[in-house]
C-alpha cells in the first residue's frame, strides 16, 4: 500500500534590503583597501630603492645564486707627451672550487692532471690541498698570472676538435675557475718613482701622484649575478665596471731620465750624502722632473735588499721596517727643509729694489765684515769686497753689502716679501707631506735680520725656492708649482686642465729685469762662472750652507755644507729653471763648483732636447767645468762662526724647523 506523503510547506523569506547605510560603509572599506594597497606600493617602492640589493641577493641565493666581482682599471699615469708612466694591466688568480671537484668521484684525476700539465703545480700537493678543503668553494691556488700563463690550459678546454679521449678528459674538469683583477705596473721602474708613488699590495695609493689623484685613478668594481631560474637554466645579469680616469702629469720623461743619470753620476764622483734636482717651467709652474740621489723600484717598493740582507730583514722590527722604507720614499725636494744660502740673496735685493731701498746706482762698502749687536759677523771674503753696486753685490755674494741691504729694508718688510715669495707657506703642490719650512716674524733681533738676508736661519724647500725664484724671472708672476697636467676619460676627453694657476704677483717687471741682470752677472762676471754654457745666456745664484745637528745637539756641523745652484735660461726670456743642491760632498765640501759642475751637466743636455734658442755664438764648446775651484768659493757661512753666534741666535737655532709636519 503506497503511504502518500504530504509535501513540505513551502517557507517564506523577507529578502533584505541594501541601504544607504550598509552601502557607506561599504565604500569605507573600499577607500580603507584601496588606500592600504596603495601604501604597500609604495613601501614596495622605496624597499626596492632602498634595500633592493640587498632583498636581490637573498632571492638568489636562495635560487642558486654566485655572484663574482668585475674589477675596475685603475686609470693610467702618463708624462707631459703620452709616454705610460703608470698603468694596470688584467691578470688571472687560479681558483679551485674543491667541493664541486668531490662532487663526483670521476673529476679529482682529471682536474688535477690537466691543472699540474699547464701550470707548475705538484700532482701530489694539488690532490691533497683539494681534499683537505672538501668544504672550500674558494681556494686561490695561483696569484696574478699572465694571459700568456694561462692560455694553454684555456685554449687545451676550449678546444674544437679534441680527440676522443681529449674529450672525455676535457668533460671531467670541473672546479676550476680564473678570478680577474689588474696588477699595477711601473714601465720605468725607478724612474720619478718618489713622484709617481706607487699602489699598494691591497689596492691603496702611497705617497706621489697615485695617492694625492687616488679619486681621480680609482674606478668602480662591477658585479656578475649569476642564479638558477624556475626553469633550472641560468640567468646572468652584468653590472660593467667604472674604470678610473687618465693623469696627465708635467713630467717630461727624457729630462726626468737625464736628471737621475745625472744624479747617479756625481754620486759616484763627490759621493756627497744627498743630490737633488728640480726643473721647472716658471711660466707656468710645471715641474718638468724632480728626484733625488734616494730611489727605489716602484714595482717592488718593499725592497729592503738596499741596506739589509735577508738575515737582517728577518730580525728587524715593524718600526725598523717602516722607517727604512719611509725613509726611502720620501720626496726630499718637497718634505725637506735646509738653510738655503746665498741662493735667498736675489729675492733679498728684489724685495729692497722693490721698495725703493736700493737702486741700480746704489753703492756698498765693503770691509770683509759688519758688528751687529756686538758680534762680529763677516763676509766669505774676509778681505773685503771694496765699493760694489747692488748688481755686483749679488754676482760677488758679498754678505756684507746684504746685511746693508737688510737693514735698510727692515725686519717687517723683509720678513713679509719672504711670504710673498712662498717662504714659511706651503706652496700647494700637488703632492703629499710638503713641509712649510720655516721663516721668522718681524721681531727678529738685529743679528737675526743679518743672517737672514743672505740666507742663514730661515728653511726651505727646493718646490719654494723653484716656484719663488720662477717669479723674479718671469716678470713677477707667482704660479702654483704642480706635477699633473691634466685629466681625461679613458676615451680621451678632457675633464680637467691644472696646466696654469697664477697664485699671485710678487714684484714688478722692472724689478725682474733687474734681478735678471744681476743673475746674468753672477755667471759672467761672479761665483756662478761654471754655471756657463756655451751658447746661452745663463742666469743664477750659487750657495751655500752650513748643515745643522739633527740627533740633539745644537749649533752647526764643521766641515758638512750643502752648496747649491739657482739658475734659469735664458735669463732674458726664461723657458726653464733649475734647482740643484748637493749636501756635504766628500771633497772641498765649502766649494760650489761642484753643484754648478752638476746643474751644468744636466742643462747641457736638456736645454737641446727643450729646443731652446741658443742666444750667443758658442764659439769653442770647451769643457767648462774645468774651471778652478778656488775661484768661484761662495762661502757665506765663514761669515758668522759658532763662537761669534749671537746668543739671540743660539736660541732661535734651538728650534729650526726639521722638515717634519
Amino acid at each position: 500500500m503506497v503511504e502518500n506523503r504530504r509535501r513540505p510547506a513551502k517557507r517564506s523569506y523577507k529578502r533584505a534590503e541594501f541601504n544607504k547605510g550598509m552601502q557607506k560603509k561599504l565604500a569605507i572599506v573600499f577607500v580603507l583597501i584601496i588606500l592600504a594597497l596603495f601604501a604597500l606600493c609604495i613601501r614596495i617602492g622605496y624597499l626596492t630603492k632602498a634595500k633592493g640589493d640587498e632583498y636581490s641577493i637573498k632571492v638568489l641565493a636562495q635560487q642558486g645564486y654566485t655572484s663574482k666581482t668585475l674589477p675596475y682599471k685603475r686609470g693610467d699615469i702618463l708624462d707631459r707627451n703620452g709616454n705610460v708612466l703608470a698603468t694596470s694591466v688584467k691578470v688571472y688568480n687560479l681558483v679551485i672550487d674543491s667541493k664541486v671537484i668531490l662532487s663526483n668521484k670521476k673529476y679529482l684525476e682529471p682536474t688535477v692532471n690537466v691543472l699540474t700539465r699547464y701550470f707548475d703545480l705538484n700532482k701530489d700537493e694539488l690532490t691533497k690541498g683539494i681534499k683537505e678543503r672538501k668544504d672550500n668553494s674558494y681556494w686561490v691556488v695561483l696569484k696574478q698570472l699572465e694571459y700568456k700563463d694561462i692560455e694553454g690550459y684555456k685554449d687545451y678546454i676550449n678546444k674544437e676538435d679534441p680527440s676522443k679521449e681529449e674529450a672525455k678528459e676535457i668533460s671531467y674538469v670541473k672546479g676550476v675557475w680564473f678570478e680577474e683583477e689588474y696588477k699595477r705596473m711601473y714601465p720605468y721602474n725607478s724612474l720619478a718613482c718618489s713622484t709617481l708613488g706607487f699602489v699598494n699590495k691591497d689596492g691603496s695609493a702611497n705617497i706621489g701622484i697615485e695617492s694625492s689623484y687616488n679619486d681621480v685613478l680609482s674606478g668602480l668594481n662591477g658585479r656578475e649575478y649569476g642564479y638558477v631560474n624556475s626553469d633550472n637554466s641560468m640567468e646572468t645579469v652584468i653590472k660593467d665596471p667604472t674604470n678610473g680616469d687618465t693623469v696627465v702629469s708635467t713630467i717630461d720623461m727624457n729630462i726626468q731620465r737625464i736628471v737621475q743619470k745625472a744624479i747617479k753620476k756625481y754620486m759616484k764622483k763627490y759621493q756627497p750624502k744627498r743630490l737633488a734636482a728640480v726643473i721647472a717651467d716658471p711660466n707656468t709652474g710645471e715641474i718638468l722632473a724632480m728626484a733625488d740621489n734616494k730611489t727605489f723600484n716602484l714595482n717592488e717598493p718593499w725592497d729592503l735588499s738596499f741596506k739589509y740582507t735577508e738575515q737582517e730583514q728577518e730580525n728587524l722590527s715593524e718600526k725598523e721596517i717602516s722607517d727604512a722604507l719611509n725613509s726611502r720614499w720620501k720626496n726630499f725636494c718637497v718634505s725637506d727643509s735646509f738653510e738655503p744660502g746665498s741662493t735667498i740673496k736675489p729675492f733679498t735685493i728684489a724685495a729692497a729694489y722693490e721698495e725703493g731701498k736700493t737702486t741700480r746706482n746704489s753703492t756698498y762698502f765693503c770691509d770683509g765684515y759688519e758688528v751687529v749687536g756686538g758680534f762680529t759677523i763677516r763676509c766669505h771674503d774676509v778681505s773685503g769686497h771694496g765699493t760694489i753696486t747692488t748688481k755686483q753685490a749679488l754676482a760677488y755674494s758679498c754678505n756684507d753689502a746684504l746685511m746693508r741691504i737688510g737693514f735698510d729694508l727692515g725686519a717687517k718688510k723683509l720678513v713679509e716679501y719672504q711670504r710673498r715669495f712662498g717662504f714659511g707657506a706651503k706652496t700647494g703642490i700637488d703632492l703629499p707631506s710638503e713641509t712649510r719650512g720655516l721663516v721668522y716674524d718681524s721681531n727678529m733681533g738685529a743679528s737675526s735680520l743679518a743672517t737672514n738676508s743672505f740666507g742663514q736661519n730661515i728653511n726651505v724647500n727646493m718646490i719654494q725656492m723653484v716656484a719663488g725664484f720662477s717669479s723674479l724671472v718671469n716678470g713677477g708672476n707667482y704660479y702654483e708649482p704642480h706635477v699633473v697636467k691634466e685629466v681625461v676619460s679613458e676615451d680621451g676627453e678632457l675633464i680637467d686642465n691644472y696646466s696654469k694657476t697664477l697664485v699671485k704677483e710678487t714684484v714688478t717687471d722692472k724689478t725682474s729685469d733687474f734681478i735678471k741682470e744681476a743673475l746674468r752677472a753672477v755667471v759672467t762676471d761672479g761665483t756662478g762662472k761654471t754655471a756657463a754654457i756655451p751658447g746661452y745666456t745663463i742666469g743664477g745664484k750659487t750657495g751655500t750652507a752650513e748643515k745643522h745637528y739633527t740627533d740633539g745637539k745644537t749649533g752647526r756641523i764643521p766641515g758638512e755644507y750643502i752648496v747649491s745652484f739657482l739658475g734659469c735660461a735664458p735669463v732674458e726670456n726664461s723657458e726653464v729653471v733649475c734647482y740643484t743642491i748637493m749636501d756635504s760632498p766628500k771633497e772641498d765640501t765649502q766649494s760650489t763648483a761642484f753643484s754648478t759642475e752638476f746643474w751644468t751637466y744636466i742643462m747641457k743636455q736638456v736645454l737641446p732636447y727643450m729646443g731652446v734658442s741658443q742666444t750667443e755664438d758658442a764659439g769653442k764648446d770647451k769643457d767648462i767645468t774645468n774651471t778652478k775651484k778656488s775661484d768661484i768659493k761662495d762661502n757665506y757661512s765663514q761669515g758668522i762662526t759658532q763662537e761669534d753666534m749671537p746668543v739671540e741666535t743660539q736660541t732661535e737655532n734651538q728650534n729650526d724647523y726639521t722638515g717634519e709636519e
